[in-house]
């Protein structure tokens, strides 16, 4: 993503699924993707939440999470599945003005609220609810 070179206003659609917090320069990404839109295309996105990648805990059952160093945005390492996972945190506040910044207007913002009815498990569902995994944000390209 860092290094592709899209067509402009090409797309009437734009979506990243799960990528953009390993990615360092995310600005010239967002300006990227509004290029590559045509007038009011729509660019749709998902992250970890900032509130996941402010924990850096391992891997694991959990039933509790240490937030630290919410402010301090950047590169994080965390130990994952055997390894090492390099992503970077940024908080929900600069995810929205780094979508301002790059031409768009945010048309929403979701933080993946768990439904009860998609778990096997009153407990899983009652662990999920604790904080939110993902956040999703979408807008349209500015005129």
């Amino acid at each position: 993503m860092e290094h592709y070179t899209p067509p402009r206003t090409e797309y009437n659609l734009v979506t990243a699924r799960l990528s953009l917090h390993y990615m360092e320069d995310l600005a010239s990404i967002f300006t990227k993707v509004n290029q590559a839109l045509k007038p009011e295309g729509r660019f749709i996105f998902s992250v970890e939440h900032p509130v996941i990648t402010s924990t850096l805990q391992p891997s694991a059952l959990r039933t509790n999470w240490t937030v630290d160093n919410y402010f301090f945005m950047g590169f994080r390492q965390q130990h994952w599945m055997g390894g090492y996972v390099q992503k970077y945190h940024r908080t929900l506040e600069e995810y929205f003005s780094l979508m301002q910044q790059s031409g768009f207007t945010v048309t929403n913002l979701k933080e993946a609220c768990p439904q009860k009815e998609h778990f096997d498990s009153a407990e899983t569902y009652e662990r999920r609810m604790r904080i939110p995994l993902f956040l999703l944000m979408s807008g349209v390209k500015n005129r």
